[in-house]
């Protein structure tokens, strides 16, 4: 742990409006801007130098002087990394009106972050954020969209009332694709740290993502004599986007009045009614992978309980 390592915090504001279209709807605007700050890195402080012939390190002699066993990976906990979090929200509520009443929200934002070294599609910009290179701890080509950036998202609800004391309520949400990022699989810059970023393509193809993902044939230094030939170029971080969001819920509900006190509510609710299958931006993202870039999962936004499939319930409530 870096000695100077402090605990992370987080600098937001936000500003609103709010307009009474008539006595039974409102429209609302938000900006939220979030900053965060004194976020986790890990360092690799000791790397190979991929110059040296004898592969050594930059604390070698330091352990040897010291008459202690001669390390290799040395990573260190600092506090030094960010991200960023902006988003502007509509929202248009309409409480029950002529026995109809409508939620209704859209959100156009952006979450950006430094990479996380492994890309692993469920872990923001945060704990264990690994350069790609750490002799270069910010290079541009590691910061991009965080694994949960959605620009666009939308969410409508309403509730119904049918004759006969039916309800119908449905809820629909939709979000654009989220991004996820690549890797080769094997140490491409030969540092010795087991980062397998960045994904190397050749600059006349650059959707060539397999071009040197065989290491056998394609050993690191291919790689590296191609970046300093100038002919290829690394993949930045999170430039790829998996398959956009999309579910249906509804609850269909009877009411059977029972005197002036007394309610039997029968309901039957019906969750991703369209049997959608939302991989989000679970992807293999290693280029080694026989399965490289195909779904390896599926997507379960935080604060959301989201079903893989279809499922349907039945339940009852009285009330007196």
């Amino acid at each position: 742990m870096d000695p100077s390592y402090r605990n992370p915090l987080s600098e937001q504001f936000n500003i609103g409006y709010q307009w009474a279209l008539n006595n039974s709807s409102v429209l609302e605007v938000d900006y939220v801007h979030v900053l965060g700050l004194h976020e986790n890195k890990t360092v690799n402080i000791n790397p190979v130098d991929p110059n040296d012939p004898n592969g050594g390190r930059p604390l070698d002699n330091a352990f040897a002087a010291a008459g202690v066993p001669v390390l290799g990976s040395v990573r260190v906990e600092e506090s030094v990394n960010r991200s960023r979090y902006d988003g502007v929200n509509f929202s248009f509520h309409q409480r029950m009106t002529r026995r109809f009443s409508l939620n209704a929200n859209y959100t156009i934002s952006r979450a950006m972050g430094w990479a996380i070294q492994s890309g692993w599609p469920l872990v923001g910009s945060g704990f264990r954020n690994y350069p790609h290179d750490p002799r270069n701890l910010w290079d541009p080509l590691d910061f991009g969209p965080t694994p949960n950036d959605e620009r666009h998202h939308v969410t409508i609800s309403g509730l119904v009332q049918l004759p006969w004391g039916f309800e119908f309520s449905p809820i629909l949400q939709f979000g654009t694709a989220r991004p996820y990022d690549l890797n080769e699989g094997y140490d491409v810059l030969g540092i010795g740290s087991g980062y397998s970023r960045p994904l190397i393509v050749p600059i006349n193809d650059p959707k060539n993502y397999l071009a040197f993902a065989d290491s056998s044939l394609a050993p690191p230094n291919d790689a590296l004599t191609c970046l300093a030939a100038g002919q290829c170029r690394q993949v930045g971080y999170d430039t790829v986007r998996g398959r956009a969001f999309f579910q249906l819920d509804t609850r269909v509900a009877k009411n059977i009045k029972l005197g002036e006190n007394r309610n039997l509510q029968l309901m039957f609710q019906a969750f991703n009614l369209t049997n959608k299958t939302n991989y989000g931006n679970n992807f293999d993202n290693t280029a080694t992978s026989d399965t490289f870039m195909t779904p390896a999962g599926y997507i379960n936004p935080t604060s959301s309980s989201i079903p893989r499939a279809f499922v349907g319930e039945f339940g009852a409530r009285f009330t007196f």
